[in-house]
């Protein structure tokens, strides 16, 4: 018979390839649709050669000769044989349905060589499978069986040709094979290979009551999500949702161990039924990946995943089984599976983090299932006692949790409909509905705190390997230079913005586009424009507070995006909207910027104590900062922002909120500010007090810079910057003077018009 066989898998081979070439060459767009096919008649071929029978190589134990194989050698050359043809077969299964980087060479390098060897050995994996027997008279499983081997040995050719050019990997694309490969291998681990390898009878011990082997099983429940997690987090999506069908659907292989055709249609039918929660999710998530339906996947991620944590903590097994046998390993690759898919998958972005409609419509079908599994046990019970679904029908829970608990199951509840008995045990099943509403919600709570955890770890892990990559960065610009010396020496009296563009996230507006300004030391630059128009969005920026999309801004000759911290110390900031630690004083608040900025104890007190006088704050420096008026916490920003001395002060609409005598005293800070050197950066609403303070201004519409004007000359030519203003805002003509260096007497008689300004006010 294995003449017939061969023959079998050579037609089926032969079909695909012919099929798969003759497409090539003429219709190559409908290649792969073909593979598709073809990859589901494998798919089709698998599942009834397993669920038509057990493997006979299951029953073997510590690899003793029998069941038609001979010696030891023998033996594991046809368990690697049946475990690596899972593997095989998955991947080819799935391998057409994706464009993975690596799945191309797992093909060709991976499952190729798997089915070849399976074509050469197929006696040997029949053997395996089916025992002798089928080699010698025709047999339903063996003939699938060769169908199989053809079917993925003309797939595997024919996707491997079509895809030849990408099969070559370079440099860390190995790396990432062959932890695919090593990842096939182990998600294909059949449940009974422990069991075959080692000999049971010599590790007797039982995962039970958290002893150290119960322990021991439960810690890779979180060590291989996390692997899994860390490993796919940067790959594409088509790489992550492959990834986690295919080990969903070689979970769902082996929970079938125990549930094929025979067990479904035999004496035992009522008991075998997969109806416990945790073997719902077996058939669950594979489905909901296949087909994306996300409202069944929620009911997974809500209920299955607890019921898989419970499942775990007290498993209900024979405590007197072995840790290595099937029973066992079945039970925690299962649970697994059914406890961390859901939210890996959630966590890998394959399906969003839900929102309180989807945990109620979780709930909602909860519900229904829960009803449905109180009819079916009392329904049931009447042909097998033992059955027991979502342990809805026995003691198992209540022996758990105490003499209380027991005593709620003598509430029954009996009756009769014809010769059938149904009994429910009401307030017990309604305190177990309850509680485990109770437990989703808490469940909830967790997953999102778990994954506000671990995205903050990321956060701060990609963010450090930035800081890391733009230091290195840094120092080969420096050129050898310490990175506390400014990029661009020539421009450390300057602030400069390059063409700098600002877009939030995707969108395809820009809040800023090719922004060009070059502020220099000793001047008091306004900066206008209505509403919207990019002027916080630029100062923001500035400081950073928000990233640079493109182009470039330089602090006192420090690049804002590589130098942050450098730069940050140049600034000082005066925002639109305060931020105060108001259960501080301002003594306290101001102490602690000073520390920020690390200026020494004589310099803060000085000019704390000179900036307390002019704002009239002296008797209120100890108060709360909660007890101020509005104009008192603008005062103590002011002094906050002042109080390093820095060398570019930046101030976003000031004056709100303050008396005439305090915008009086800001306006003679601005003035002495500018006056020893410094760049006072003041955007405003108000245009009479820029026009009577500032020494040029820029205006900015869109977010756009519309033009860079003199005030002085504008004083000396009669023009009114209200008027000129808005003009501009309002789209008219304008020739805008463009940014360039100031001259050498420019500072000086922009102090000499600044004292002129500041007598006349007075």
């Amino acid at each position: 018979m294995i003449g017939i066989y061969y023959l079998i898998g050579t037609l089926a081979a032969a079909a695909v390839i012919t099929t798969g070439m003759l497409l090539r060459a003429k219709l190559p767009t409908k290649q792969n649709i073909a593979l598709k096919a073809f990859s589901l008649a494998l798919a089709a071929a698998l599942f009834f050669r397993y669920m038509l029978g057990q493997d006979n190589i299951a029953s073997i134990v510590h690899l003793q000769p029998g069941y038609g194989l001979g010696c030891k050698q023998v033996i594991v050359v046809a368990f690697v044989q049946v475990w690596f043809a899972y593997a095989a077969d998955m991947l080819l299964i799935l391998a057409p349905f994706f464009r993975v980087r690596t799945l191309p060479a797992l093909v060709a390098y991976f499952a190729l060589p798997v089915f070849v060897l399976n074509v050469i050995l197929m006696p040997n994996h029949i053997t395996a499978i089916l025992g002798t027997d089928a080699l010698n008279a025709f047999n339903t499983r063996a003939m699938l069986i060769a169908l199989e081997t053809g079917l993925g040995l003309g797939i595997g050719i024919t996707y491997t040709v079509t895809n030849f050019r990408k099969i070559r990997l370079f440099r860390m694309e190995w790396l990432w094979f062959a932890l695919a490969v090593l990842g096939c291998i182990f998600a294909a681990f059949p449940s009974y290979g422990l069991q075959l390898v080692l000999d049971p009878q010599k590790y007797t011990m039982n995962p039970h009551d958290f002893n150290i082997y119960h322990r021991m099983i439960l810690y890779p429940a979180a060590v291989i999500p996390i692997t899994l997690y860390v490993l796919l987090r940067d790959k594409s999506a088509d790489t992550r949702r492959f990834a986690m069908m295919y080990y969903a659907w070689l979970g769902l292989l082996n929970f079938s161990f125990f549930h094929r055709f025979a067990d479904f249609f035999g004496p035992s039918w009522v008991t075998a039924l997969p109806l416990h929660l945790c073997n719902t999710a077996m058939y669950i998530t594979p489905l909901c990946l296949t087909f994306k339906w996300k409202r069944l996947f929620y009911f997974t991620y809500f209920i299955n995943v607890l019921g898989a944590f419970l499942a775990m903590v007290m498993p209900n097994y024979n405590e007197s089984t072995s840790i290595l046998s099937t029973s066992i390993w079945l039970f925690y690759m299962n649970h697994y599976q059914a406890f961390f898919m859901p939210l890996l998958v959630v966590g890998l972005g394959i399906f969003r983090r839900p929102r309180w409609k989807e945990f109620k419509y979780s709930m909602i079908a909860f519900s229904v299932y829960f009803l449905l599994m109180l009819t079916i046990n009392a329904w049931f019970s009447n042909y097998n006692a033992s059955v027991d679904y979502f342990y809805l029908n026995s003691d198992f829970i209540v022996d758990k949790l105490g003499q209380w608990a027991r005593d709620t199951r003598d509430f029954v509840w009996s009756f009769k409909i014809k010769d059938l008995t149904f009994t429910f045990y009401p307030l017990y099943q309604f305190l177990f509905l309850i509680v485990y509403y109770g437990f989703a919600f808490g469940m909830w709570f967790v997953y999102e705190v778990g994954y506000a955890a671990v995205s903050g770890w990321l956060d701060i892990a990609e963010r450090n390997k930035k800081i890391r990559v733009d230091r290195l960065a840094l120092e080969a610009r420096l050129a050898g230079r310490s990175i506390e010396e400014p990029m661009n020496m020539e421009n450390v009296n300057k602030l400069i913005l390059k063409k700098f563009t600002k877009r939030y996230g995707t969108s395809d507006v820009y809040a800023v586009k090719d922004a060009d300004l070059e502020v220099h030391g000793g001047e008091i630059y306004g900066f206008l424009g209505p509403n919207g128009a990019g002027k916080s969005t630029i100062i923001k920026s500035i400081v950073g507070i928000q990233t640079i999309t493109e182009g470039a801004i330089e602090v006192c000759g420090y690049d804002v995006a590589t130098q942050s911290v450098q730069a940050k110390r140049q600034i000082g900031f005066v925002p639109d909207h305060y931020a105060l630690y108001e259960r501080l004083t301002a003594r306290e608040y101001i102490n602690y910027i000073a520390d920020l900025y690390e200026v020494s104890k004589e310099d803060r007190d000085e000019r704390l104590s000179k900036m307390a006088t002019r704002f009239e704050l002296t008797q209120a420096l100890d108060n709360p900062i909660r007890t101020y008026s509005h104009g008192m916490k603008q005062k103590v920003t002011i002094m906050a922002a002042l109080i390093h001395n820095p060398k570019v002060w930046i101030l976003d609409e000031p004056l709100t909120g303050l008396d005439p005598n305090s915008i009086f005293q800001v306006k003679e800070c601005m003035r002495e500010h500018a006056e020893a050197g410094n760049i006072v950066f003041f955007s405003s609403h108000i245009i009479d007090v820029v026009e009577r303070i500032c020494d040029r201004i820029a205006i900015i519409r869109k977010g756009q810079i519309q033009c860079v004007r003199d005030v002085h000359e504008m004083e000396a030519n009669g023009e009114s910057l209200e008027a000129f203003y808005m003009s501009v805002i309002n789209g008219s003509e304008v020739d805008p003077i463009p940014v360039e260096g100031a001259s050498a007497d420019k500072p000086a008689k922009s102090r000499r018009n600044r004292r002129n300004k500041g007598t006349e006010a007075k």
